[in-house]
Formats: structure tokens, C-alpha cells, sequence
């Protein structure tokens, strides 16, 4: 069976939720109307339900059907954010988001003050360095991509094989939003600060010192990220 008409009917499904179509803790329609519902075959269907139900969002009861659970039960963050996305709350995911991946950030800089290599702190100072060049030069692609760097080092130095698995799929997706904000110069040279005063914490290995640091680090990038939100929204009322 074809995997995009599978994505295609979970998209439908995810769709139907936002719309509220789909409610909490009631059965889905059975198979052959939900089957008829996403304008799909029965296999594609039960694919669609099987790989939304690994995801957490969808549970099936043997005899008594297949049902929706609370989005708290939900694993998989891309059909978080795809249901935000479509209810208009993009905005409100994405700074949820950014509130667990400081929780994760805030901890590995201390582990990584502890446990860093000097091929961590040469990874760090190569970023840093790189960073302020691309800042300079408005390259912006350079400049996400940098700052992604620079934090693997750190999750790298923290010594922890699961700590840059937790945090990447929150970094992910922030993707667009950190490049929004990338785009205003006095951003990139904070950040460049920032991360320059992160890795001489580290380097001396004051754990405390560089939590403190990545704390205030996170808490400005969510301030860039609203702050480019603010710039959009106006840039888009002038337009209208």
C-alpha cells in the first residue's frame, strides 16, 4: 500500500480532531465508515489507525471500538503540532515546546561543564566563531545551522547517549520559528554572547554558572521568538 495514501488518511484523521469532528474518549465511526470517511481502502484505514495508535493519539478496544484519547497521552509531537497548526495555536505549541526543550538544555550544560573533552570545548569555540562570521554576512541558513551545532556539542559533552535523542525532536520543531527569528541581526549577536559566555562556563566547569547561562539563553529565544511573531503579524496587517 501506498505510504502516502497512509499519511494521507492520517492527516485526515488529525484533521477531523481539530475540527472537532473526532471528540475525546468517543469511538471513532467503524471501519467501513471510517474506511469511507478518509476515502480510503480498509488496509490503508487500519494503517492509518495502527501508526496513529503507536503515536498515542488513537486507542483500539477490542469490541468496543476504536477511541481518541487526550492529547496528553499523545507521543508523537509532529501530530501535536499538526493539529495546533490547523486549530490556529502554532504559536502556543511552539513556546510549550521551547519550555521542555530548556528543561532538557538547562540540564546537560551542567552535566557538560562536568563531564566536557577538550574536543567538545574545540566543537564549541569552532561554532562560536563561525556563528559571529555568518551573523556578519547575513546568512541566515549558516547561522541555524551553527546554532544547532553549538548546542550538539554541549548535549555531546553531557556524556548522556539519550540526551541529544529527548531534545532534537523538540529542537526540530522549532525549526521555522528559530529561523524567523534569526533574521534580525541584533538576535544573532546576542545569541553569538550567549553562546561564547556558555562555553568559557563550561570550559572552567561551573555547572552551576553555565546553567544560569543556558537558562537566560532559552528565556531570550523564547523573547526573539515572540518578538519575530510580532514582526510577522505586523509586516503581514500592512500587506492587507
Amino acid at each position: 500500500m501506498a505510504n502516502d495514501m497512509v499519511a494521507g488518511a492520517v492527516e485526515k484523521v488529525l484533521d477531523a480532531v481539530a475540527n472537532g469532528i473526532f471528540v475525546e474518549d468517543e469511538p471513532l465511526p467503524a471501519e467501513a465508515e471510517l474506511a469511507r470517511f478518509l476515502r480510503v481502502s480498509r488496509p490503508t484505514m487500519r494503517e492509518a489507525v495502527r501508526n496513529l495508535s503507536m503515536g498515542g493519539v488513537l486507542n483500539v478496544v477490542h469490541g468496543r471500538g476504536t477511541f481518541l484519547l487526550p492529547r496528553f497521552r499523545w507521543r508523537e509531537l509532529r501530530y501535536l503540532m499538526y493539529v495546533a497548526a490547523h486549530e490556529g495555536r502554532v504559536l502556543e505549541v511552539e513556546l510549550d515546546v521551547l519550555g521542555v526543550q530548556e528543561m532538557l538544555e538547562v540540564g546537560a550544560v551542567r552535566l557538560a561543564a562536568a563531564h566536557r573533552a577538550d574536543s567538545h570545548l574545540a566543537e564549541m569555540s569552532r561554532c562560536v566563531e563561525e556563528y559571529e562570521v555568518a551573523a556578519r554576512t547575513d546568512d541566515v541558513q549558516a547561522v541555524v545551522g551553527l546554532d544547532n551545532a553549538f548546542h550538539d556539542a554541549v548535549l555531546s559533552a553531557a556524556g548522556n547517549q539519550f540526551v541529544p535523542a529527548a531534545v532534537h525532536p523538540y529542537r526540530d520543531a522549532l525549526l521555522g520559528a528559530r529561523f524567523r527569528a534569526a533574521e534580525a541581526q541584533g538576535v544573532r549577536t546576542r545569541v553569538a554572547e550567549q553562546h561564547r559566555a556558555i562555553q568559557e562556563a563550561v570550559a572552567v566547569g561551573d555547572g552551576a554558572r553555565a546553567a544560569e547561562l543556558m537558562r537566560e539563553h532559552m528565556a531570550q529565544t523564547r523573547a526573539d521568538i515572540l518578538a519575530a511573531r510580532d514582526r510577522q503579524g505586523g509586516e503581514l496587517s500592512d500587506g492587507l
